[in-house]
C-alpha cells in the first residue's frame, strides 16, 4: 500500500500536468499555470524523496498538504464555472482535500 506521501506526490504531479495543459490551451493563463506546475512538481519531488524533511522550518508534509488543498480550491472554482466538468472537478477536489489532510498529519501512514 502506498504511503500518504506517495499518494500526495502522485496527486501533485497530476495537478502539475493539468496546469501545464491549461497553460498550453490558454495564453492568458500560461505564465501562472506554468509557475504553478513547476511548484507542484518540485514539491512532489521533495515529498517523495524526504517525506519527513523540512523546507525553511516547515515540513514537506505540511507544505504538500497546503498545495493539495490549494489545488482542491482551484478544482472547485472550475467546477462552479463549468457544468460539463462539475462532477469530476468536485470529486477531484474532495480527493485532494482528503489526501492533503492525511499527508499533513501522517506522511508515512497508509490508506486503510
Amino acid at each position: 500500500m502506498p504511503t500518504h506521501a506517495e499518494l500526495a506526490g502522485k496527486l501533485l504531479s497530476d495537478a502539475a500536468t493539468f496546469f501545464r495543459t491549461l497553460a498550453s490551451q490558454n495564453e492568458s493563463l500560461a505564465e501562472q499555470m506554468t509557475e504553478n506546475a513547476t511548484v507542484f512538481e518540485q514539491m512532489a519531488d521533495l515529498i517523495a524523496q524526504d517525506p519527513q524533511g523540512e523546507l525553511e522550518g516547515t515540513s514537506h508534509a505540511e507544505l504538500t498538504g497546503r498545495l493539495l488543498k490549494d489545488a482542491a480550491g482551484f478544482f472547485r472554482t472550475l467546477a462552479e464555472q463549468n457544468e460539463p466538468i462539475r462532477d469530476q472537478m468536485t470529486e477531484n477536489a474532495n480527493v485532494y482535500d482528503q489526501i492533503g489532510d492525511l499527508v499533513a498529519n501522517d506522511p508515512l501512514g497508509v490508506m486503510d
